[in-house]
C-alpha cells in the first residue's frame, strides 16, 4: 500500500524550521546525495528566488548541514555539499517517498 506523500506547505516549513522554505530548499539539497550542489542548482529546481535561497544556504552552512567545497574553476560558482545528517537523512526520505507516490 503506496500512501501518498503530500508537499509541506510554507506554513508548516515555517512551523518545523522557523522559515517559510527552508523545507524546500532542504529536500532539494538532499536529492543531491553525496553529490556537490550550487545555490543556482537549488534556485532552478526550487523556483524560489536568490534571494531566499542564499540566506537559507548560509544559515545550513553555519550550522554545519552543508559544507563549503570550492567554487568551480574559472567561474564564480560556489559548490557545497550535504553532511550527513539526522535532518538531512530525513529529507532525503522524504523526497524519495515523494517521487514514489502519485
Amino acid at each position: 500500500m503506496t500512501t501518498a506523500i503530500d508537499p509541506i506547505a510554507p506554513e508548516g516549513s515555517k512551523a518545523l524550521f522557523g522559515n517559510s522554505y527552508m523545507h524546500t530548499v532542504l529536500v532539494e539539497i538532499s536529492k543531491h546525495d553525496g553529490e556537490t550542489f550550487s545555490p543556482k542548482q537549488i534556485i532552478d529546481a526550487t523556483g524560489l528566488p536568490g534571494g531566499l535561497v542564499h540566506p537559507l544556504i548560509k544559515r545550513l552552512r553555519s550550522q554545519h548541514f552543508i559544507e563549503y567545497i570550492g567554487r568551480v574553476p574559472g567561474e564564480k560558482t560556489t559548490l557545497y555539499m550535504a553532511n550527513d545528517n539526522p535532518y538531512i537523512r530525513a529529507a532525503r526520505e522524504y523526497a524519495r517517498a515523494s517521487a514514489t507516490s502519485g
